[in-house]
């Protein structure tokens, strides 16, 4: 299943937005009335998400940003859920629930950090989706349908999570140096005092939506990741948090979004390289569902990635390739 960005007019999605129309005309006996723009489901004020099966369209959704002096109790930093709709002929089999994980996604990539909807009591299945994947009642009561006995509102916060942006990239190199430094407590001198990327390297995947911050209380990124696509399968290219936020589950909430956007994409599995006998390393990533990979199954730009990590002396200590299903 391959789920992206489309346009509020493009005609796969008028074609569902009709047939959506039409469910809440059997359901509720007239249509949803509530005015809805191109625009606001634009970056970065927000998202129209298409999800398609074997090239043929199956759902939509959208999230945008509302105007907080227009809603009660509607926060600056919310996005809210539009339009979400799986065609009758693909239900119970899971795209439901990938395209609201794509949707949570988006918005926190968009720094969103809270995701809030509206649903209606004749739609149970809706109501059921939303509670099993984490949302609870709202009593704020907002919009067209704020006074109606039917209109239910759901809310779910969004991890501390966003795109990363250029005011960032110094910060994550310090994060590098910071993340590195513990290397040399087991004789990896080489590594602790290897330089981080450089700016330009970063801002390559800055540009191309491939890197992502954890963000401490303060809102200061204190972990981040980068993502490639390599061999036709998504590759983490490095994963860092800072020693100081250590044990707090970042690098698995990062890894565990690089799953989310991977799977989006139709990718099946994520790769990586790393060391075999560092406790942080493949241990940790063995934890989070990673298995070695040996050299006979290596894609042609994953032994090229092995080849130069060894021609850089990285193999000085046992370095492995790793991927994880999705």
């Amino acid at each position: 299943m391959l789920i992206e960005p489309r346009s509020l007019d493009d005609p796969a999605v008028l074609e569902l937005l009709g047939e959506l129309q039409l469910e809440y005309v059997h359901r509720y006996g007239g249509p949803d009335e509530t005015e809805l723009s191109s625009t606001e489901f634009t970056t970065p004020h927000g998202t129209f998400l298409l999800a398609c099966h074997e090239g043929l369209p199956v759902g939509i959704g959208g999230w945008r940003t509302l105007d907080v002096s227009s809603y009660s109790g509607i926060r600056d930093d919310d996005a809210e859920i539009k339009r979400m709709y799986v065609r009758a002929t693909t239900r119970r089999r899971g795209v439901a629930r990938r395209l609201l994980g794509a949707l949570e996604r988006t918005a926190t990539d968009a720094g969103r950090r809270r995701i809030v909807l509206e649903t209606g009591t004749a739609q149970p299945e809706a109501i059921a989706l939303y509670e099993a994947g984490g949302y609870f009642p709202m009593t704020e009561r907002y919009g067209r349908y704020a006074y109606t006995e039917f209109a239910r509102y759901y809310s779910k916060d969004l991890p501390p999570l966003r795109l990363a942006t250029a005011a960032d990239l110094p910060l994550l190199q310090d994060i590098e140096r910071a993340a590195g430094a513990p290397f040399a407590e087991l004789g990896m001198t080489a590594v602790a005092d290897d330089e981080p990327p450089g700016i330009e390297e970063l801002r390559h995947y800055c540009d191309a939506g491939q890197a992502w911050v954890h963000l401490d209380s303060g809102g200061r990124p204190d972990g981040y990741l980068l993502a490639d696509v390599v061999d036709g399968q998504a590759h983490i290219e490095q994963v860092s948090v800072h020693p100081d936020h250590a044990r707090a589950g970042i690098g698995r909430m990062l890894i565990d979004h690089a799953a989310g956007w991977a799977r989006d994409r139709g990718h099946r599995a994520l790769t990586l390289t790393t060391y075999v006998d560092v406790p942080w390393n493949a241990p940790y990533y063995e934890r989070l569902g990673f298995r070695f990979l040996d050299d006979a199954h290596l894609g042609p730009e994953l032994r090229e990635i092995r080849a130069a990590e060894t021609h850089h002396g990285l193999d000085r200590w046992p370095r492995a390739a790793m991927r994880r299903e999705l």
